[in-house]
């Protein structure tokens, strides 16, 4: 469903006049989206779990090297900062994504609240 219909477009869409059939299906057009940025942040949130575990790894390797190494002591400390970064947007993304599981929540009561209707 692209833009947000008026309730004439929802009563087409739905195959409804009544509006409680139109309510319910925008309700659950929006709760099935919403399920989609669930899995898609869930999905990036693992994935930047996974990089920031294997640049742990390469920063306990950097810094195996000793301080005698510049290279390596280099490239640890900005391995370093970019990992605190990585952090900051995966405390984020973990954000989002409790509030989408919440927003998924108030979205299947509203579909409830719809049946419940008759």
């Amino acid at each position: 469903m692209g833009g947000r219909p008026n309730i004439e477009q929802l009563k087409q869409e739905c195959g409804s006049n009544q509006l409680k059939h139109c309510f319910k299906y925008l309700f659950v057009q929006e709760w099935n989206e919403n399920e989609a940025l669930i899995m898609y942040v869930g999905q990036k949130c693992a994935d930047l779990e996974t990089k920031i575990e294997r640049r742990d790894e390469l920063i306990q390797e950097a810094q195996s090297f000793g301080p005698l190494h510049d290279v390596a002591t280099d490239g640890a400390d900005c391995m370093i900062q970019t990992q605190q970064r990585e952090r900051d947007i995966l405390a984020a993304l973990i954000g989002v994504l409790d509030l989408a599981r919440q927003l998924g929540v108030e979205k299947q009561q509203h579909v409830g609240l719809m049946d419940l209707k008759d």
